[in-house]
């Protein structure tokens, strides 16, 4: 590691605390180092100690050297890289080297180690603690960095105090009771945001008038990180965004604002979040790290940071590659989702059972990764992503409408179970408009791996489309009976769902309804009733054998 030998940070000790805050500003650094007329060390000073001596009493024009630490860390030319290393950290930025005369030759800053010191001795802000942030930060917490979870919403923050988990994740109350206030410290002022690495997790929701990606809280992290940024600092976007947003909306916000050159100064890269809700602290560990940069440094950087928490990093190259990336995966999904949900409908019209026509054509044949048909494809990313990723094809105008028919099956499916329920509860004589109760079974978008998000929920999307709210009860495993209640809907147990029910739909696929009584519940049923097993969890041969119930799956009857 080189010595710094340039004088920006230099100051002689008859300048003034005025002088002192210029220079701070001209050099975009939180140190100055004192020395008198013939160069020798006298002290140094930061921001923090010239801002306690204004508080103090101290003037504009007073001597700088009121403020001035008097004994401070320094070291001889003698100094090996490895005592340097050693030295430098968090909490000892600057490092003056002096010779055998007391005369300053240099020094060096915990800012320009880059790659030659430990990433952990680097503080990580991440802005947004939704459940891309709060895993994220969690985990880094467990592997060793400080951290500092910021967030707008100060109800979040005060749980995240507390360590009350602000939704449901597997593991996540456990990390927080171990690291919450200790290695990870919850903020809403952003006046205490400070650090060396920032990663934005903010969301990118879509315009409701016409499905376009809304970046407004991309860009309002971006300006907040940028009015914090220092040299040497590493800025990482992980949050959902369309191809080109991070070069052409974030880099010039950051540059402007801060007045520092992108490559040079700071650095910058974009590591899209890969993981499932409701296994993501497992995921953060296991699944490869795809990693896109503006510059050389900015990957080796990143690359380090997330190497602490997983054993396997790739390098796509550019901003717009990764970016690229994390549309991919979720679209993708989303088509072969599509797919099957397409030939269900051919199933049901033919009366064949895709479900076991799936399992055969998948049976120990790698090419096929075909999944099984569902009631629509919901969630915050599967719902969204593909329109942001169809964005990007209209702007550069291509217009083929894969996307769009792709989204339009996924999202046709809580309509056609409306119709489905209709027809089936004519069956069984009675109209749904006036059925005395209508129970459904799992209103959080996925069921396996669990989770509480109820965000694009295709279960909310089927009760909105019913006719009559007054005779709908509700039961999720994970769900809490308050936000059910908070829905409008009525929140029961999975026993009180069956009871006196006309019809029960099962609408996500949590691991728990299988151990449900089906014999008593379906006895205790208003029969003649309906059941709607959308995810294949039971035999449909178990309903069928049963007096007084009339069955209904997807993709098979």
């Amino acid at each position: 590691m080189k010595i710094n030998k340039q004088h920006d940070i230099v100051i002689n000790i008859n300048s003034t605390i005025y002088d002192a805050l210029i220079q701070l500003e001209n050099t975009k650094k939180k140190h100055l180092i004192c020395v008198n007329d013939h160069m020798e060390l006298v002290g140094v000073v930061n921001d923090g100690d010239i801002r306690r001596s204004l508080i103090a009493g101290n003037q504009l024009d007073s001597s700088v050297n009121v403020a001035v630490n008097h004994s401070p860390v320094a070291l001889n030319l003698q100094t090996t890289q490895k005592e340097i290393e050693k030295m430098l950290s968090i909490r000892i930025r600057i490092i003056p080297i002096i010779d055998e005369r007391n005369i300053l030759v240099g020094y060096y800053d915990f800012k320009e180690k880059n790659s030659q010191i430990s990433i952990k001795n680097r503080t990580v802000a991440i802005i947004g603690m939704g459940y891309v942030g709060l895993t994220l930060g969690l985990l880094l917490a467990d592997s060793g960095f400080k951290i500092l979870g910021y967030d707008l919403n100060s109800d979040t923050i005060k749980k995240l105090e507390n360590s009350i988990p602000p939704f449901y994740e597997n593991g996540l109350e456990n990390y927080l009771k171990l690291h919450s206030n200790k290695s990870i410290k919850f903020i809403d002022d952003v006046s205490l945001l400070k650090s060396d690495i920032y990663i934005i997790t903010v969301g990118t929701p879509l315009k409701q008038n016409n499905k376009k990606p809304n970046i407004n809280s991309i860009t309002k992290a971006a300006e907040t990180v940028a009015s914090k940024i220092e040299k040497g600092d590493l800025v990482v976007l992980r949050s959902t965004v369309p191809i080109g947003c991070s070069r052409s909306t974030v880099l010039p916000i950051l540059e402007k604002k801060s007045q520092l050159k992108c490559g040079k100064d700071f650095f910058l890269s974009f590591a899209p979040e890969r993981t499932a809700e409701g296994i993501a602290l497992q995921e953060l560990k296991t699944n490869p790290q795809i990693i896109g940069s503006h510059d050389r440094t900015s990957y080796e950087l990143t690359s380090q940071l997330f190497s602490t928490i997983t054993n396997t990093v790739l390098n796509v190259g550019s901003l717009e590659s990764s970016e690229f990336a994390k549309l991919i995966d979720n679209s993708f999904r989303d088509h072969l989702f599509a797919f099957s949900n397409y030939l269900a409908l051919l199933a049901e019209q033919l009366n064949i059972n895709l479900h076991e026509i799936i399992d055969a054509v998948n049976f120990n044949y790698h090419r096929n990764i075909i999944p099984k048909p569902s009631p629509g494809v919901g969630g915050p990313c599967l719902s969204k992503d593909p329109h942001i990723l169809k964005s990007v094809f209209e702007e550069n105008d291509i217009h083929i409408d894969l996307i769009n028919v792709t989204r339009k099956i996924n999202e046709l499916g809580p309509d056609l179970l409306t119709l489905k329920l209709e027809k089936l509860m004519k069956q069984v004589g009675k109209d749904l408009n006036v059925a005395s109760k209508i129970s459904l079974i799992g209103l959080a978008f996925k069921g396996n791996p669990e989770t509480s998000d109820l965000r694009d929920s295709t279960s909310l999307s089927f009760w909105k489309a019913l006719p009559n709210k007054n005779n709908i009860f509700a039961y999720d495993p994970i769900v809490t009976d308050e936000e059910i209640e908070h829905l409008g809907i009525k929140p029961t147990s999975i026993e009180g769902a069956f009871m006196n029910a006309d019809a029960v739909i099962f609408l996500n696929n949590h691991k728990s309804y299988s151990n449900i009584d089906l014999v008593n519940c379906l006895n205790s049923m208003n029969k003649p009733a309906v059941i709607i097993d959308t995810w294949y969890i039971f035999d449909p041969l178990f309903f069928k054998r049963h007096q007084g119930i009339i069955y209904g799956g997807l993709g098979n009857d």
